[in-house]
């Protein structure tokens, strides 16, 4: 089968689901978090794992079971309530969704140099990106990496787009970006994700040593754009979308240091977004996978 006739048979499968109630819906992204918990024991033991060394003490076991399953039935949700959301006109659609702390955002445009929102996998962040001009965003853009699927990739740009954001592939965005912040307009960025010790410094996310990108300190350097903190949790059926003061961008003069301590500022800032709202986090990813550098027992020679 084309990809043109698999990418017409997703989008009505789509489409068909989407007029589903939504309590309907709900119902089967319920079942498919707990298919999901039951199935995949490596994901459950991460997402056990994780948060365990987060919040060390809080949970019996029994505890962090029950928060695992409901957090793979809160992920499970983004799914749904994508699909749900598709065929909802603009003005609808914004009904079910609340700013705060837009004050932050309209202080930061005000300067003139770009604004990077700063989000990370939490709530439905698949609806962040389509829900950006709720907050006056107009033209924003998102960095996202692309889907290997192309019938997937191109329906999933389809509703990420559908009011007037502009998605950007990691690959090859630097120019882009650049560009875009000069002329004073707003990109989208996810932080939270396991960065590989060749492209990433250590840093302290939530009292453990993990690995973060280091590329968006050197954006920020170079454009000396605004970093504004945001994320998106769901509360009684409804999306509240919370807009944080900007993160002060350090400089010392020295690059290693400049890019050590704003990284490690963006990342407490993504521990921040987390702890208001932990049970819609994505914990089942691996944050911690890279390790920081040791050496090796038993190889050092004398």
């Amino acid at each position: 089968m084309s990809d043109e006739r698999i990418y017409k048979l997703i989008k009505l499968i789509v489409t068909l689901m989407g007029m589903l109630p939504r309590k309907t819906l709900k119902f089967f992204s319920d079942l498919l978090g707990l298919l999901w918990y039951k199935l995949d024991k490596r994901h459950r033991n991460v997402a056990l794992e994780n948060i365990n060394f987060a919040y060390p003490g809080k949970f019996s076991p029994a505890q962090a079971q029950r928060f695992v399953k409901k957090n793979f039935k809160n992920t499970a949700s983004i799914l749904f309530e994508v699909i749900w959301a598709y065929q909802k006109p603009r003005d609808e659609l914004f009904k079910y969704f609340k700013v705060k702390g837009l004050k932050y955002l309209k202080k930061a445009q005000k300067k003139g140099r770009g604004v990077i929102i700063l989000t990370c996998h939490m709530g439905n962040f698949e609806l962040l990106v389509a829900a950006f001009p709720k907050a006056g965003m107009e033209k924003p853009c998102g960095i996202y990496r692309k889907f290997d699927f192309k019938p997937l990739e191109r329906l999933m740009l389809e509703m990420r787009q559908r009011f007037g954001a502009t998605l950007i592939p990691t690959g090859g965005a630097s120019q882009k970006i650049d560009l875009i912040l000069k002329e004073g307009g707003i990109v989208g960025t996810l932080f939270d994700q396991n960065a590989g010790w060749y492209n990433g410094v250590v840093v302290n996310f939530f009292g453990r040593p993990a690995c973060a990108k280091y590329s968006l300190v050197k954006l920020v350097l170079r454009s000396k754009a605004s970093v504004v903190p945001m994320f998106m949790i769901k509360e009684n059926e409804k999306y509240i979308m919370e807009i944080l003061p900007e993160v002060p961008l350090q400089t010392t003069g020295c690059p290693i240091k400049d890019i050590e301590n704003n990284t490690q500022n963006y990342v407490s800032a993504i521990e921040s977004m987390v702890r208001l709202c932990p049970e819609q986090y994505f914990w089942a990813h691996n944050r911690w996978k890279t390790k920081p550098y040791s050496i090796i027992k038993g190889k050092v020679s004398g």
